[in-house]
């Protein structure tokens, strides 16, 4: 993914007259220092003031490059927001329910932040600070060569340390963000046992497991501070360490007359600088290493099997279906047989009872007829001509499908109801008056909000809500998959007589192995 050029050629910009204006100083320092003004108050003043000036247009170009960076971060993030969400409903569908959603959440939210955050580091800091460090380190040279060797040595054992230090800290870094993640899971099936719990089931296991999950993820970030505590006092004392050696060396060869006192103390100062400018780099390494691991991770997440973009023909250019026939179809997850050489054939104007035993091929057949599957083996008829699979994936929209389990989302109950339908004002408007619109739960659908998954419906609602959502859309093809379940005997007898009057346009399969439907279905198919 590119970055925006005129905007990353401002943060280079700014980033040029940042490095500019904060290491040029040194020298004019030098060059009033070889001079000798030291008597002139009004050259003192004016070198004064120009020194000032310098570090504030530093420190503008700093924020205008902070500012610059955020703007291409911004527009980044957005475009890989985009790229994520696109890439998350493109993904097959039996590889995104072996997923969960902690794993979805951490893409779009956690892996985008780090990538994120290691490119601001290494547009902002690492970049810049490596650059001014070693322009700075050149004017010690300047000053005095053999002051240059020994800062240079020094330096070179500071920022090796703080490299190595990095090193060090990573795998406790690692481990605990792998245990957060761990928490993260955690936390989420905690959520989902709420409801178990409150009926005092499994509570001591749980709380148990709780615990054993928060030590492990406490341990993992205590090991992580106190490493990064170590290497911190390590790396200052380091840092005095070498501070001191050069003035000691610095006060002897002033002794000896390899260089003058007020050369030395410019010499450091800017090393004190250089120091300062140093220790912000390796923490904006470990951001960089944390964005590049972060792009391993989104990299792995792009590799995952997707559909083809509009993989069939544009709806317009595919006829109303009448009649669609899959014959020998079979179909494996992971190498064990679901169905083996299936034949159905469908046609409008029929009712299709599909009875059979949980796990005998009903759904696994109902989600091939919606394009969700594709399978290893048979053939697919539509209209009566031969096609490819993938016409399927573009019939999706002509196709109402009701789940056993009604999929549900955090928002008001309108808000289900609507979700996807091309006119909603219209279809909301003709609920009024509608058999659909007893079927609402109580309460203003505008404003009754439900949680996550549903939470605050009871089944039947929920039924209810995903079946309304299915029933207002115009669909060639209806399937519905256990409708009766927690429904009452009223829901049931409405939806039994719409079934029959929506028969003549569309073709329907009613999956149940209840009873209740046989004396309406017009072929009955076991599995």
């Amino acid at each position: 993914m590119s970055l925006p050029r005129r905007q990353l050629f401002l943060s280079l910009l700014y980033g040029c007259v940042r490095i500019l204006f904060s290491a040029v100083w040194p020298y004019i320092l030098y060059h009033f220092l070889q001079k000798n003004h030291n008597n002139n108050a009004a050259y003192i003043t004016w070198l004064s003031i120009g020194v000032i000036g310098m570090f504030t247009i530093g420190g503008i170009a700093a924020h205008m490059q902070s500012k610059v960076n955020a703007s291409i971060m911004q527009e980044f993030s957005l475009k890989l927001g985009e790229r994520i969400w696109k890439k998350m409903n493109s993904i097959e569908w039996l590889v995104f329910h072996n997923k969960n959603r902690v794993y979805f959440f951490d893409m779009m939210m956690i892996e985008a932040w780090r990538l994120r955050q290691g490119m601001a580091a290494l547009l902002e800091m690492v970049i810049v600070n490596t650059v001014l460090v070693l322009v700075l380190a050149l004017t010690i040279l300047l000053i005095n060569v053999p002051m240059f060797i020994v800062c240079s040595a020094g330096l070179l054992l500071t920022a090796g340390l703080h490299f190595y230090s990095t090193t060090r800290v990573r795998p406790y870094l690692k481990k605990f963000h792998n245990a957060w993640r761990e928490q993260h899971f955690w936390v989420a099936a905690t959520v989902d046992q709420f409801d178990l719990l409150k009926m005092g089931r499994g509570y001591q296991r749980s709380a148990a497991r709780n615990n054993e999950n928060t030590q492990v993820f406490l341990a993992t970030n205590k090991a992580m501070v106190i490493s990064q505590s170590r290497w911190r006092a390590i790396n200052q004392v380091c840092i005095n360490l070498v501070r001191v050696v050069i003035f000691i060396t610095g006060i002897y060869w002033v002794q000896v007359g390899y260089i003058n006192f007020t050369s030395l103390l410019l010499v450091l100062l800017i090393v004190s600088v250089i120091q300062n400018n140093m220790a912000n780099v390796p923490a904006a390494i470990v951001s960089f290493m944390e964005g590049q691991e972060a792009a391993k991770t989104i990299a792995a997440f792009f590799e995952l099997p997707s559909e083809d973009d509009a993989a069939g023909l544009p709806l317009n250019d595919i006829p109303k279906v009448d009649t669609i026939s899959i014959n020998n179809v079979s179909f494996s997850y992971g190498g064990n047989a679901a169905i083996n050489n299936i034949c159905v054939r469908l046609e409008k104007g029929k009712i299709y009872l599909w009875h059979g035993a949980n796990g005998s091929g009903k759904s696994t057949t109902a989600h091939i007829l919606l394009g969700l599957l594709q399978p290893q083996h048979g053939k697919l008829c539509i209209n009566g001509k031969e096609t490819v699979w993938e016409e399927l994936k573009a019939l999706r929209s002509r196709f109402a499908f009701l789940h056993q389990d009604a999929p549900m989302f955090t928002g008001t109950i309108k808000d289900n109801v609507l979700f996807g339908h091309p006119s909603p004002a219209e279809a909301w408007a003709g609920l009024t008056g509608n058999w659909l619109s007893a079927l609402l739960p109580g309460g203003p659908p505008e404003l009754r909000r439900i949680g996550e998954k549903g939470e605050g419906l009871s089944g039947g609602e929920a039924r209810r809500i995903a079946l309304i959502r299915e029933w207002l859309r115009s669909s060639d093809l209806i399937i519905l998959d256990e409708p009766l379940n927690h429904l009452d005997e009223y829901a049931i007898s409405e939806i039994k007589k719409e079934v029959v009057n929506a028969k003549n346009n569309a073709i329907i399969i009613i999956i149940s192995h209840q009873e209740g439907f046989e004396n309406i279905a017009d072929e009955i198919k076991w599995f």
